[in-house]
């Protein structure tokens, strides 16, 4: 792409609506407790859940990442939207843990196939420098439809007569967005690059273009989201109230306006400083979760952890899919997002185990302690790969 090409184009603008969209079926999901909890199970078996999903999509992540690179964006949005149209649709009339988890991998696979194809379509229609600039604007729709997804998810089950009614019109109208979404790029005119028949395999690619530890960092980044992608939900009650939506409410507005007023550092100051003072700023959020007590005082950790967010992600992904040639963005785009999953596998289990044995404070603290790890990990292996051993700047590792 040239420079001077615009970036804000009306494709460009589709993507992001279809993206709100998709985040507005995901972020419903944070009720799913809820569901878990009306069929039965406990927090731990919530987080079994959550982890065999994020393994099932884990064990995609290779296929679903040649796939985009194949098929191309379009393709790849539309079969993972109507993939998980029908997922989520399913939940309803099933109520066996095998069942429920089988659908949880479908869902959790068809959105994430959905997100990096979104990822991999911002970064072939930005000029390199403002990569990072594309992938955190068209995330702005991200937020936008997790600001929305929880007060549609409260409501339903606010005015719903009876749970089962709840349920069934709850999974319908999820399943509608991922259905919505799928529909708005059905016509999408995407800039795609198909990589020779003969291209390496996945594995190979890999062990030749390994990011190296900023897939800790994606790691320890999605394990911390499975608290309010989870167990949100289930902290409310144990506090004595329920209503989580003013969580959302104030962690996707922080992220969008920073994404607004901040889309050029990335450029300005380097991916890995952006990215690691967002970490920072996450970990201290995740602190102020244990001096919750009623519903406002959600304020403090929503506004840290949505501005955390917002610096993380586009300069996280970006790092990390640049050490693949460009034509095998697809597959960079899902390693990286593939330990994301790590995360969400090691965190749905780990917290919803530490949750039941030691209580929400330790988990907090420990969930806190891990990210700043991954922060000074990743700044002292930064520093070390930014000087060559002759003692030049090594330009492979400048941001």
């Amino acid at each position: 792409m040239n420079p001077t090409e615009r970036l804000y184009t009306p494709k460009f603008f589709q993507v992001l609506l279809s993206t709100a969209l998709t985040m507005v079926g995901v972020s419903m999901q944070y009720h799913f407790g809820e569901f878990v909890a009306y069929r039965g199970y406990s927090e731990a078996t919530l987080g079994w859940v959550t982890g065999i999903a994020a393994l099932g999509s884990l064990l995609l992540r290779p296929y679903a990442g040649s796939w985009i690179d194949r098929v191309g964006c379009r393709a790849s949005l539309l079969g993972s939207g109507l993939c998980g149209a029908a997922a989520n649709f399913l939940f309803q009339f099933t109520d066996s843990l095998t069942a429920i988890c089988l659908l949880r991998i479908i869902m959790v696979a068809s959105n994430a196939t959905f997100l990096a194809t979104v990822a991999v379509f911002a970064a072939r229609i930005a000029p390199f420098p403002r990569r990072a600039e594309s992938l955190g604007s068209i995330g702005i729709g991200g937020f936008l439809g997790m600001m929305t997804g929880p007060l549609i998810g409260d409501l339903i089950f606010a005015h719903a007569r009876d749970l089962p009614q709840a349920f069934r019109f709850f999974f319908t109208a999820v399943a509608a967005a991922n259905l919505l979404a799928a529909i708005v790029v059905i016509n999408l005119q995407a800039p795609d690059l198909h990589p020779s028949p003969g291209g390496p395999g996945f594995f190979r690619l890999i062990r030749q273009h390994w990011p190296g530890s900023i897939l800790l960092v994606a790691t320890i980044f999605t394990a911390a989201l499975t608290i309010h992608m989870s167990f949100l939900e289930r902290y409310a009650h144990f506090r004595g109230f329920e209503d989580i939506r003013w969580f959302f409410l104030v962690y996707a507005p922080t992220a969008i306006t920073l994404r607004l007023l901040c889309r050029r550092f990335p450029e300005r100051f380097g991916r890995p400083r952006v990215c690691i003072a967002g970490l920072t700023g996450m970990a201290i959020g995740m602190v102020c979760f244990i001096f919750v007590r009623q519903q406002w005082h959600l304020v403090l950790p929503a506004l840290l952890m949505g501005a955390g967010h917002a610096f993380v992600f586009p300069s996280m992904v970006d790092l990390a899919a640049d050490a693949l040639p460009t034509e095998h963005r697809g597959m960079g785009t899902s390693i990286v997002l593939g330990a994301g999953d790590v995360g969400i596998l090691f965190g749905g289990i780990a917290w919803g185990q530490l949750i039941e044995r030691a209580g929400w404070e330790p988990t907090f603290i420990l969930i806190a302690v891990l990210m700043w790890f991954a922060a000074g990990l990743y700044t002292w292996r930064h520093r070390a790969a930014a000087v060559s051993p002759a003692g030049k700047p090594a330009h492979s590792a400048l941001p």
